[in-house]
């Protein structure tokens, strides 16, 4: 499972800065005014549209492209009871299409995931805004305020949401880099079951290499953990953090004591591996 390319990929220095740069295409106003969490029947057409295109195009599209095989299904379906209510899955951000290996994963759920705004006024904004991203706004506390409360709400009605907790897409990185707390501040506040994932990678062989010259993806599915709601909020989300810190990790075959294991979760302080 720990595979580690060789690919000439320069990776940024904080572990939650962006590496890709996003061809700017339309200015959009993530304003207090703009629906972060689009309900509208029409909205919920469109997704059952999508719904109906992932399984019969996509999927096997990303399949084919990413040498994708999904592991651990056994847990996921295990604990449908627990998910009644809705769920937050989380996974490392490795590639652009990581998002749809997730989908795929966990389907018949959609879910609704919080994304980098940039990348809604670029080329695939409409797509993104289509599988159910959420632009996060930034310099507006009014528009962050509006924001929140729609994932609250999300989160409320019993909708999934995904996070990507590293904070930004670094293409094929094998390691698992530090996880924002506030992710799990949230599945603490509305007691939601985590749903850890992660995505690992194997060399590309024979064939495969007719679709891509990156490293095959592998999507390892834990066993979903759930906020112990005897703590306090403040240990119960620190508990929370650092039990999926782990799980991802080991998920990806690094586990404590090897080289690359990491306890500190600050993101000033990692120092990337490769």
């Amino acid at each position: 499972m720990y595979y580690r390319h060789d690919l000439d990929y320069e990776y940024p220095e904080k572990s939650d800065e962006h590496m890709i740069t996003v061809k700017h295409l339309r200015d959009t106003n993530f304003d207090e005014n703009y629906n972060y969490l689009d309900e509208t029947p029409f909205n919920k057409f469109k997704r059952g549209v999508l719904f109906a295109l992932l399984n019969t195009v996509v999927f096997p599209v990303v399949t084919i492209r990413h040498g994708l095989r999904i592991y651990g299904k056994e847990n996921y379906k295990k604990h449908k009871a627990a998910y009644k209510d809705g769920a937050i899955t989380i996974c490392n951000h490795v590639f652009m299409w990581d998002y749809l290996c997730v989908l795929k994963a966990i389907r018949p759920h959609m879910q609704y995931f919080p994304a980098w705004k940039t990348n809604f006024e670029g080329p695939n904004g409409p797509l993104i805004r289509w599988v159910g991203g959420m632009p996060v706004p930034t310099h507006n506390f009014r528009a962050l305020a509006k924001f929140n409360r729609a994932l609250n709400k999300g989160l409320a009605d019993g909708k999934w949401i995904h996070f990507f907790p590293e904070g930004s897409m670094w293409f094929y990185y094998p390691d698992i880099r530090p996880l924002k707390k506030a992710v799990f501040q949230y599945a603490v506040s509305h007691n939601k079951p985590v749903i850890p994932m992660s995505i690992s990678f194997r060399e590309r062989k024979g064939i495969g290499r007719l679709f891509s010259k990156n490293p095959c993806a592998d999507l390892h599915i834990g066993e979903p953990l759930f906020p112990d709601q005897s703590l306090p909020p403040k240990d119960a989300t620190d508990v929370l953090h650092k039990q999926a810190y782990h799980v991802m990790q080991v998920m990806n075959g690094i586990n404590p004591g090897d080289p690359t294991y990491n306890e500190d979760q600050n993101i000033n302080n990692y120092k990337k591996t490769i």
